[in-house]
């Protein structure tokens, strides 16, 4: 699977492995986590810069057909049958396919297992997605062996997973495919209130039912970012895309779950 990548520039000690949205390429953000096309301030720090001992890893979707726009071939982690996701839509229809799902989330574990054998341990490495890509992080970061085309192995822990604008895929399967340390996993998940693709709304009905199935921790927004449970993060007028407060929390985030300091398991 061709991966854009963020070599570290320290000694590597985590990884984190980012999937895009639909229709994007892994290259777009290498970009943006990098600063290519920021409004960083003259002199301040890129993400990478904060974070020297991480490698970043974004791969790029296989190519299928996408029922949502018409049966268009492009990269996809899953197929979805309709765009945008509204309020009220997502709790009474299924618009993910579960086989492609598999697919998806079995890419990302298989990249996960890649590093663990590089000799990153779970517990450094976190998975995280925009959009489409959030709800796979979903899936394979709190999921269990039923959401992955092959069930061998034991159940992932990760350091944590980073949700942006995404969403709770599979609502009704959800539940029975959940992870034993779903409780324990640190959830970043920032969406903005102006987002007409995947409706502000929709992110925070997925948090509910995480919370109220699931009985996942859902922390206030003063709480600090990086413990067990999910910290929801909305960010004013902001649409289906990312912004500079948004990449703040996620460089504050990581630097809490996969610290440099710590390397006494490697």
């Amino acid at each position: 699977m061709p991966s854009a990548i963020i070599q570290p520039t320290a000694a590597h000690t985590a990884t984190v492995i980012f999937a895009h949205g639909l229709g994007d390429e892994g290259e777009s953000w290498r970009a943006a986590i990098s600063g290519d096309y920021d409004y960083r301030k003259p002199g301040e720090l890129t993400i990478p810069a904060h974070l020297p001992h991480v490698k970043w890893i974004f791969p790029d979707a296989p190519v299928q057909a996408v029922t949502a726009n018409f049966g268009t071939r492009m990269p996809s982690w899953f197929d979805i049958t309709n765009l945008p996701l509204q309020p009220g839509q997502n709790s009474n229809k299924v618009f993910e396919d579960d086989e492609s799902m598999k697919n998806g989330a079995q890419i990302i574990h298989d990249l996960v297992q890649a590093e663990v054998k590089a000799g990153i341990p779970e517990s450094r490495i976190v998975v995280g997605g925009f959009s489409q890509g959030g709800a796979l992080a979903l899936v394979t970061g709190l999921g269990g062996k039923d959401w992955r085309t092959k069930s061998s192995g034991d159940e992932s822990k990760l350091a944590g997973i980073v949700v942006l604008s995404g969403w709770v895929p599979l609502r009704e399967k959800f539940k029975s495919r959940i992870s034993p340390h779903a409780k324990s996993i640190p959830v970043l998940w920032g969406h903005g209130t102006a987002d007409a693709v995947i409706y502000h709304k929709v992110g925070e009905d997925s948090v509910e039912l995480l919370q109220d199935q699931l009985g996942i921790v859902r922390h206030s927004a003063h709480d600090q970012l990086g413990t067990p449970g999910i910290s929801f993060r909305s960010y004013e007028r902001m649409g289906h895309a990312s912004c500079k407060k948004e990449m703040e929390d996620l460089t504050t985030f990581l630097r809490s779950i996969i610290p440099q300091q710590q390397t006494q398991n490697l």
